[in-house]
């Protein structure tokens, strides 16, 4: 097989080539080469060509690289992730066999699913690891138009034809993933979504709630909401707990008529009438979002005290499946203004779930829902 170029620079992941043919047309981005260093092979992709200003004019290509092919014990040939030797000023750079294609690109030993063709062979499979890509953080980098929700889609899509049984929590925040899951999505919107206000802890119900106003203001009607909210909670759970166990935070359900009441009953404590403002700011503040319909899926049900979680949480994670292992939150709809404690709120019973899930319990059945505590 004839070179390519030879090495002229190594920087941590990256090399630098220059070509052995002026204006080489079988240098292009995204083709895998390779070159020797001590007893194996390093090998990379293409990520950038341009030619240098020398006459005649040269190719100089940038390899990113990718790890090695090295020789096991038993003589066989395998991939290994990373660089442990890098090569040396001068080596040559060669196109990746066929061999070695097969070589780094076989289909994995533990659970995996096909996800699409090779660029460099189409006829060659490629494939993802679903427990290591599912286990760990990992994202789909690319420019605006690149197709970054079309792969997510397609990885999602993979994963799930080899495991129908799974649960696909997506966040869309611009309305893109109903159509690309079809019938296995259950589309939840602003129109159908229900997320009491009970639900939110402390943190998200000041960023809800509490607007306008300076600093001191806002210190004040958070002083006020902390405790209206802890009565409001104690109040629904008295009959089966302790109420000094119930704090701020503990997800017991509270109905909004309970947390006005509250809120008037403390302002109604007051010696000086002067310093009801941060109250009645409060009670304003809750009053119009209840009539605002964007915030329908929050106050929906404020008449109502109903605890209903394991149905909110059994619902957003497909349990059961019932054919559709995939739950897409459109997200557009959902005031700016909150769609962070939205976001938060959402994610926040999968942990719960998590957390409570034993190692047998993870391998084996569905996560056990959490109650409040008292119900």
């Amino acid at each position: 097989m004839y070179s390519l170029g030879r090495v002229t620079a190594v920087s941590g992941a990256q090399m630098t080539v220059e070509a052995d043919q002026p204006l080489a047309s079988s240098i292009r981005i995204g083709a895998m080469v390779k070159t020797r260093s001590v007893d194996h092979e390093v090998v990379g992709t293409i990520g950038a060509v341009q030619v240098d200003g020398g006459s005649p004019p040269r190719s100089v290509f940038v390899v990113d690289l990718l790890g090695e092919v090295v020789t096991s014990a038993e003589g066989q040939s395998e991939f290994r992730r990373g660089v442990s030797h890098y090569p040396i000023s001068g080596a040559p750079v060669r196109d990746a066999s066929d061999a070695d294609l097969r070589t780094i690109y076989t289909r994995p030993s533990v659970t995996n699913v096909a996800i699409g063709t090779l660029f460099h062979d189409p006829t060659r499979q490629a494939f993802v690891l679903v427990d290591e890509l599912l286990a760990k953080n990992f994202a789909v980098l690319g420019s605006t138009g690149s197709g970054k929700s079309c792969g997510v889609a397609l990885i999602l899509s993979a994963v799930l034809a080899g495991h129908p049984q799974a649960h696909v929590v997506v966040l869309d925040p611009h309305n893109e993933y109903a159509t690309a899951f079809g019938e296995l999505a259950e589309v939840v919107n602003v129109e159908n979504l229900q997320l009491p206000l009970w639900l939110l802890d402390f943190e998200e119900a000041t960023g809800v709630l509490i607007r306008g106003g300076t600093t001191q203001e806002q210190e004040a009607q958070a002083i006020i909401l902390k405790d209206a909210i802890t009565r409001a909670r104690r109040h629904y759970a008295s009959k089966g707990l302790v109420a000094a166990s119930i704090t701020v935070d503990t997800p017991a359900p509270f109905g909004v008529p309970d947390l006005l009441r509250f809120i008037d009953e403390a302002m109604g404590r007051l010696n000086n009438p002067d310093n009801s403002a941060p109250y009645l700011r409060l009670r304003t503040r809750l009053e119009s979002l209840r009539d605002d319909r964007r915030f329908a899926f929050m106050f929906s049900d404020w008449l109502v005290t109903r605890d209903t979680l394991s149905q909110i949480v059994g619902r957003l994670l497909r349990i059961p499946v019932d054919g559709r292992p995939v739950t897409v939150i459109d997200l557009s709809g959902i005031p700016s203004e909150i769609a962070d404690v939205v976001v938060s709120l959402v994610c926040r019973p999968f942990f719960w779930c998590a957390r409570r899930r034993t190692a047998t319990s993870q391998r084996t059945s569905p996560p056990a829902l959490p109650r409040p505590p008292g119900r």
